[in-house]
């Protein structure tokens, strides 16, 4: 049965690391082909749910819950990433937990309630910053920019661009430094430094290029087509807003479709084609209706009215001013709501930072005492060592010398406790030097350590009396670190040999199984 186990423990093992392979292939490939990505993921998860992995199941509901995301398909997203949170939380895996709640916070700002998905990003940069996780720490601070650029406030979008861009250099990671550089480039251009805004995109878009992401490009590209609208350079901004909409269509990330779609139709009426124009706007409306996206729907309902009154249209014209300006008074009010509650959010976020910050300096103070305390005890019983070794040695001394049986009789009680002040003295030494060891498990050969444990105490008295049974399982396989199980075998047999009767017949067994 156990040979059984072990067999069976060692196949989760090999099919553990497979799906964990699977997981790291899907990752990696999101960006160069995210069908195929997405294809992955959804085997890792049926793999991992099959053979009752739920670590890696739950892993596995996050990254598919990332292409749902992307796809538009929000309610799929979120029903994974929650499931995953609450697994998440209940074996207290912060990595996973903060992994949940980027997923959750994602969904909720691109489904306009601002406010929650800040507070959800907030949290789990939080915990990104604690793990050293600086990758992460990118993705959530691009996020956190484009939330701000919401609610117009560009100062903050821009620290938290530029501090994603930081981050992303300390682990080299490029891709994570470009996606920044898209919506930087989008703020250099609404404050009219069109060269700045040019600099920046051209740079993402060789970047995009060299490490063959394509999604990544997509964003890119449609970041260069807006710098070119404004140069008034048509063609080249369609021909980069058509790139961009085939990668974003082959990838389904509907809410990218929208967004390329509503500049493209801008691009195609200035360049005089009217009825693509409007072919594109009633798409990019018909995804905004779909998603429920009300930054993709109100653009596309002013695009639909300009279009209209530029074409003599005045009834249609109407019709669509009236959705845009009910719409934007709409995301108007709740922008002003979302900024409100948000930076009350951001306040608790940041008031919560200071605290973690303050408790792990005092983890840091403790830690450092008790190091020292530990120093202390290791120094004193080295010290005590020297002094203890003579005591013992003077007693052989008096037994040879002190004939008066009274006297060796107090004299036998002196040497019993100083024997037991060595023993204390030992052990304080063996706890702190085990404290420090480097884990180390290697397999133990528990013939070998008994066999040394009992040949180390053959210098007791009545050692040779004893009668000691080894029953120790030969096919048994065990790892641990050697220092403690040789300390916990040897205090055992110490003590079974120090505490028999004289005079009677004695034995230890050791049973190992």
């Amino acid at each position: 049965m156990e040979k059984e186990n072990l067999l069976a423990e060692n196949s989760k093992a090999e099919l553990s690391k497979t799906i964990e392979i699977l997981l790291q292939q899907a990752f990696a490939l999101r960006g160069e082909n995210f069908a195929k990505a997405m294809a992955i993921t959804e085997e890792a998860l049926s793999i991992s749910a099959k053979n009752g992995l739920a670590n890696l199941e739950a892993k596995a509901k996050n990254q598919l819950a990332l292409c749902k995301l992307i796809q538009g398909d929000f309610d799929t997203a979120m029903q994974l990433s929650c499931e995953a949170l609450q697994f998440f939380e209940y074996i207290n895996d912060r990595k996973g937990i903060a992994n949940s709640r980027y997923n959750i916070g994602s969904i909720l700002y691109r489904t306009d309630n601002f406010h929650q998905g800040l507070q959800q990003l907030l949290e789990c940069l939080l915990i990104y910053q604690d793990e050293d996780d600086y990758a992460n720490q990118a993705r959530v601070l691009k996020s956190m920019g484009t939330i701000y650029e919401y609610f117009n406030d560009y100062e903050n979008a821009t620290k938290a661009y530029l501090q994603g861009i930081e981050v992303s250099r300390k682990v080299g990671d490029v891709n994570a430094e470009s996606n920044a550089y898209n919506p930087l480039s989008g703020l250099f251009l609404k404050n009219g430094d069109i060269d700045k805004a040019l600099e920046i995109i051209e740079k993402s878009v060789a970047i995009k290029n060299e490490t063959k992401d394509k999604r990544g490009l997509a964003f890119a590209l449609y970041g260069r087509g807006k710098v070119w609208l404004k140069q008034n350079k048509v063609e080249d901004a369609i021909r980069d807003f058509e790139e961009s909409l085939v990668i974003q269509t082959e990838a389904n990330d509907t809410l990218g479709m929208g967004m390329v779609l509503n500049k493209l139709g801008t691009a195609q009426q200035l360049a005089g084609n009217v009825s693509v124009a409007k072919e594109k706007f009633l798409k990019a409306l018909q995804i905004g209706e779909k998603h429920n996206s009300k930054f993709i729907l109100f653009k596309a309902h002013y695009n639909l009215y300009r279009w209209h009154k530029n074409n003599g249209d005045v009834q249609e014209a109407l019709r669509y001013l009236e959705n845009y300006v009910s719409m934007k008074e709409s995301v108007i009010n709740s922008a002003t709501q979302n900024v409100i509650q948000s930076y009350e959010a951001l306040s608790k976020i940041k008031t919560l930072e200071q605290e973690t910050k303050s408790q792990k300096e005092k983890n840091t103070i403790i830690e450092e005492k008790n190091r020292e305390l530990d120093s202390f005890f290791y120094r004193v019983s080295h010290d005590l060592k020297g002094p203890i070794s003579s005591l013992l040695g003077l007693h052989q001394v008096v037994q040879v010398d002190v004939q008066d049986e009274t006297a060796l009789l107090y004299l036998n009680m002196y040497h019993h406790q100083v024997q037991r002040i060595n023993n204390i003295v030992l052990n304080l030494i063996d706890i702190t030097r085990m404290k420090h060891l480097e884990v180390k498990k290697e397999a133990i050969n528990f013939n070998v350590l008994v066999e040394e444990c009992i040949l180390s105490y053959q210098h007791f008295t009545h050692f040779k009396s004893i009668r000691f049974i080894k029953e120790i399982e030969q096919e048994i396989h065990f790892q641990s670190e050697w220092a403690i199980v040789n300390t916990i075998l040897q205090n055992l047999i110490e003590n079974a040999i120090k505490y028999i009767r004289p005079n009677v017949e004695s034995w230890v067994r050791i049973a190992v199984f």
